[in-house]
């Protein structure tokens, strides 16, 4: 495969490039003073990576178009193939404020197609710096960055002590998420990235989202089906067909499957 196409070669590219400004910049946590396209603050950290992969994928004169959670819609080519969404910073509270112990880090997928399915995701990665984790979806497997394969493990017994990772941000969130709480062990890292984390390490069952943001399902999506799990909408519907829509956002719950279908029949 040329590496013009090799679509993990270009996805490795990014998180190390991504690794390097983390490392070199650990406090760059000014705000801008803009608001990116999810109404958020934005800190000079997401503008820094942000405006390094959109260099990068220019040079690589590939044929995308870019979405991104800080500027949105980047167009770099007449005639794009495909679509490159990425969140240059994901947890950038606690990057701001976690010292290095909470986790953060960066979500990247590209898809074949400029307006795909989720199922379409062609290559993907995550970096989590606080403990120096990645993962990449490539060739529908995903591996660890040693190039180990991931299978998360499917022997989870439903309990309380059984570790469930969900987004609590806001109050209805944990409405939704009430039903499971002394069911399952429910925790939430402040990140998705470090719920994903947590999945893809074998240490929860699980995790779930009320509205998991556009540039973050698809390596969501993939992440997880490439280590065999299942990734589903809150009627337990599979995402993968779902045309992907770059201005909402989604239900989610990803993970070992008897978990999943536990919390789908329980809320």
């Amino acid at each position: 495969m040329s590496r013009i196409n090799n679509f993990d070669y270009h996805v490795k590219k990014l998180l190390d490039l991504g690794k390097n400004l983390l490392t070199k910049n650990p406090h760059l946590v000014s705000e801008t003073g803009k608001i990116n396209t999810k109404g958020d603050k934005t800190i000079a950290m997401d503008a820094l990576i942000e405006q390094e992969f959109i260099k990068y994928l220019r040079s690589t004169k590939l044929p995308v178009l870019i979405y991104s959670e800080e500027i949105g819609i980047i167009s770099i080519h007449p005639k794009p193939k495909y679509l490159v969404c990425f969140d240059p910073l994901d947890g950038s509270t606690n990057y701001r404020i976690g010292n290095n112990l909470l986790p953060y880090g960066i979500l990247i997928a590209i898809y074949d197609g400029i307006k795909p399915k989720l199922n379409q995701v062609i290559a993907a990665g995550m970096v989590e710096m606080s403990n120096q984790l990645e993962f990449r979806y490539f060739e529908g497997k995903t591996i660890d960055k040693k190039g180990n394969s991931v299978i998360i493990k499917q022997d989870w017994p439903i309990t309380d002590s059984t570790p469930l990772y969900l987004d609590l941000h806001k109050k209805d969130y944990y409405q939704i998420y009430a039903p499971i709480v002394q069911k399952l062990f429910i925790r939430n890292t402040g990140s998705t990235i470090g719920n994903l984390t947590y999945v893809l390490s074998n240490v929860a069952c699980g995790m779930g989202h009320p509205r998991i943001k556009s540039e973050e399902i698809g390596a969501v999506y993939a992440l997880i089906k490439g280590a065999g799990g299942v990734v589903v909408d809150h009627k337990g519907k599979d995402l993968g067909s779902v045309v992907l829509d770059l201005d909402v956002s989604y239900q989610l719950l990803g993970g070992v499957k008897n978990c999943i279908e536990f919390v789908v029949e329980t809320i």
